[in-house]
């Protein structure tokens, strides 16, 4: 049987329904953790290293350092996904929020790039209206020809980004809504599988994306040289890659064509997505670092009313880590980003 055909299975096979009554997948912080935390942020603010450069030896958790590894492998091997929860975010500026954020999540994975602008770690806020800051880390964003998803209120479709790991840390929650969504890719798999397998061929075979100007080497938009597959398997195991509005742009811009079927197999990912009992949807608090498998786990945001205010606005920094040997060596990303 061609392994299209075949099942997922393991650790990563889950629905939303089955957390109803299990939270393990929230690692709550202590009292103690949070000390450690603030040591290490000390440490790492004295060393005055970049905080791209920031190692967990710049960063030590001894106690936690542990746990967060032992989180690791839960996330790599296991479910794909967890919440670390109790971080006091009220007590640190934008500035340690970023260190901190970034020393946590280096215990998962290899901090990587995020774009050509030397982005390493991603403001996830409403700037459409945004068209001049004072703010560095902002204000070569709202320079752009055109802005990433990431930069745009309002719901976010089902997909993944370009890399192993994705950290969200939240800052500040929206003014109503914006619930954050998980939903396993073997399951959504699986149900295809079952429902309609003939629509899974297509994803075997994926499908062409097109970068933003802002966002490639060359500094024009480009077109992949070859399909992404949104399924494909290797030793058993099963990777998921799918970004959407990076598809669209290609057939919008590019000219790119599909099948009645492929284009049916794109817009089936997200209706399975939706059937009820399929994602895990809940609410980000502030101070609250979502981890997430990015090859075996797929989120999406549901639409919010943000404040006016831009100081206000629901806002998270974005991490990507890196934990395979592509990866790790990657230095250009693929023209599929949000």
């Amino acid at each position: 049987m061609s392994a299209i055909l075949e099942r997922v299975t393991g650790p990563a096979i889950w629905s939303g329904q089955d957390f109803k009554k299990d939270d393990n997948w929230i690692f709550r912080l202590s009292p103690s953790d949070i000390k450690e935390i603030d040591k290490a942020l000390g440490i790492a603010k004295i060393s005055s290293t970049p905080i791209e450069e920031l190692t967990p030896n710049h960063f030590p958790l001894p106690c936690l350092g542990k746990r967060l590894l032992a989180l690791k492998n839960e996330i790599e091997n296991g479910r794909g996904f967890a919440v670390i929860r109790g971080i006091p975010v009220e007590n640190y500026d934008n500035y340690e929020c970023k260190i901190l954020s970034w020393g946590l999540c280096i215990y998962f994975g290899k901090g990587m790039q995020q774009s050509t602008q030397g982005d390493w770690i991603n403001h996830v806020i409403d700037l459409v209206d945004v068209s001049s800051t004072t703010d560095p880390d902002l204000a070569h964003v709202v320079r752009r020809k055109e802005l990433r998803y990431s930069h745009k209120g309002g719901e976010l479709r089902w997909h993944t980004d370009t890399t192993d790991i994705i950290g969200l840390f939240c800052i500040k929650t929206a003014k109503s809504g914006g619930n954050s969504r998980l939903a396993s890719a073997g399951m959504i798999h699986n149900l295809i599988l079952e429902n309609d397998p003939k629509y899974l061929d297509p994803l075997y075979r994926g499908y062409y994306y097109m970068s933003l100007s802002d966002d490639d080497e060359s500094g024009v938009p480009r077109v992949s040289d070859q399909r992404i597959p949104v399924f494909s398997r290797s030793e058993g195991n099963i990777s998921f890659y799918y970004i959407p509005q990076v598809i669209e742009r290609a057939i919008d811009r590019a000219g790119i064509t599909y099948s009645r079927a492929e284009n049916k197999a794109r817009s089936l990912i997200q209706r399975t997505a939706d059937l009820p009992g399929v994602a895990l949807e809940f609410m980000l608090e502030p101070g609250d670092l979502e981890i997430i498998n990015n090859r075996t786990v797929m989120h999406s945001r549901q639409e919010y009313e943000d404040y006016s205010e831009l100081e206000n606005r629901r806002h998270l920094l974005r991490l990507w880590m890196a934990t395979t040997p592509a990866m790790m060596t990657k230095t250009l990303r693929t023209p599929a980003d949000l």
